[in-house]
């Protein structure tokens, strides 16, 4: 299937050298994305790839880390970040990907090491002021993506039980459908549309007491790409999928859109076998 994406994630350990040659022996496409680290000339390694490929949140990494969120109340993070999203999206436009796409803000702003562990959200945050933050933030964005004609995905947040304040609030935009929908009705723009990581979204539904199933049904118009792994609905852990996998049901839904496979560390054969359990699923009659 020609709209199917292997993350860098399956890659991770290895050199982008070894994972562009092991995707062009193997006719992968690459999602280039957070799990590869500074190098100087990344951005040269990306657009020398003679393969099917498109980059994704924080790619290329900046020699000086920062967490990405288009929703800080730091004016040089979110200036950063915005920055960060508008050179992706003209990276996708040269190398002929079909969009880019970043994750919904946050309240707070995290060290970069603290990403998918324990947050630090001790502090006082004020939703209804960051959601105007972020919704600024990708207006902007928007701006360039009209005028390169390429579209800007959200992918939706992961909120663990122990990310969650002692009040139970969640610092994290974009977790759950009410919030999605929150966004894009904001955002009545072509351009611009939902990215959902389905590991997310159970991790999530687990933390907030909602039905998974109801959460897909309320936002299933708004997808335009999907991130598939698994997980014990406890955290994000990017595990590999298999015939229990809560999405399969819904596959044959979703064939127009691009899909990333975002299980780490994977073999060739491994990588094969996802994709092939995806497919049968998404053209059963």
């Amino acid at each position: 299937m020609n709209n199917f994406y292997i993350s860098s994630l399956a890659f991770l350990g290895s050199t982008p050298e070894n994972m562009i040659r092991q995707a062009k022996e193997n006719d992968f496409a690459i999602e280039f994305s957070s799990g590869l680290p500074f190098r100087d000339d990344m951005e040269d390694i990306y657009h020398r790839a003679e393969i099917k490929k498109m980059p994704h949140n924080y790619f290329p990494a900046p020699e000086i880390p920062f967490v990405l969120n288009l929703a800080s109340k730091d004016q040089n993070i979110r200036e950063r970040s915005i920055k960060h999203c508008i050179q992706g999206l003209r990276m996708s436009k040269k190398s002929g990907a079909p969009f880019f796409s970043a994750h919904a803000g946050f309240c707070i702003d995290p060290n970069p090491a603290d990403l998918g562990n324990q947050l630090d959200i001790n502090g006082d945050f004020d939703i209804d002021y960051h959601k105007n933050l972020f919704l600024e933030s990708i207006q902007e964005i928007l701006k360039e993506a009209h005028q390169l004609e390429t579209d800007f995905l959200i992918e939706n947040n992961v909120i663990a039980s122990f990310n969650l304040t002692n009040e139970g609030r969640n610092p994290l935009l974009c977790c759950d459908s009410n919030d999605i929908r929150w966004l894009f009705k904001g955002l009545t723009d072509k351009r611009c549309g939902l990215l959902l990581d389905t590991a997310h979204l159970k991790v999530s539904s687990v933390t907030l007491n909602l039905d998974l199933n109801q959460e897909i049904g309320a936002i299933s118009t708004l997808i335009r790409a999907l991130h598939h792994s698994d997980n014990d609905g406890i955290r994000d852990a990017n595990l590999p999928i298999t015939e229990n996998y809560w999405f399969l049901q819904y596959m044959k839904q979703y064939q127009s859109v691009s899909h990333v496979l975002e299980v780490k560390r994977l073999t060739v054969q491994e990588i094969k076998s996802q994709i092939k359990l995806l497919t049968i699923w998404m053209l059963k009659s």
